[in-house]
């Protein structure tokens, strides 16, 4: 089971000097966020706590109800729950020992592209004469005269769920308010879309 999870905002890529290494690294912001909830399983069949991130102000003459950018559920055992309780805020204390997390996130959306660009296939030649350089050339057997399953096909790439094992933890900044986290190498995502750092 895992220690705990945090959500994390994508800021940028940059450099660091690294044992006579450049070393390149992403940089995420930890966002706020706090257990809204815990999921138990006489009531809800299943064990599990509810965090929400970046809660939102509220206007309580108007009747407003506590709202959060993003709200998500993770798994969790018994020695989570006796070490959180419901309104404790996760912070930068649950990364204080660990020096590896899982990076989740959605990667960015490339729109339609051909099997060249989407499988790596190597085409066709590019000579001759002819103009089908970059086609998927034939698509099975002649029976069943249908295409099998699997088979790689031109279309839409991107915007699926990655996950990134053991992603070395660089560094930790806290400045102008701002608490970021320095991750080796790329993590999926675009600029400030969210991601979700396992800690096991």
């Amino acid at each position: 089971m895992n220690k705990g999870w945090l959500i994390v905002a994508k800021k940028e890529m940059t450099k660091m000097w690294i044992e006579d290494n450049f070393v390149p690294v992403t940089l995420v912001q930890l966002l706020p966020q706090e257990i809204v909830r815990y999921k138990t399983q006489e009531k809800d069949g299943y064990v599990s706590a509810v965090v929400g991130v970046a809660k939102k102000e509220l206007k309580k003459d108007k009747g407003q109800k506590i709202t959060y950018k993003r709200m998500q559920e993770y798994k969790i055992d018994d020695s989570f729950v006796s070490g959180h309780e419901v309104g404790s805020v996760l912070d930068l204390a649950l990364l204080e020992w660990v020096a590896q997390v899982d990076v989740t996130g959605i990667v960015k959306g490339k729109g339609f592209q051909g099997m060249v660009k989407k499988f790596h296939i190597k085409g066709g030649w590019a000579t001759h004469g002819h103009k089908f350089t970059r086609t998927g050339w034939s698509k099975g057997n002649r029976k069943p005269r249908r295409t099998l399953k699997g088979h790689p096909h031109a279309g839409h790439m991107g915007t699926q769920q990655v996950t990134l094992k053991n992603i070395p933890i660089i560094d930790k900044i806290i400045k102008d308010n701002e608490t970021l986290v320095v991750l080796k190498g790329s993590v999926p995502g675009a600029y400030n879309s969210l991601l979700t750092l396992t800690i096991k």
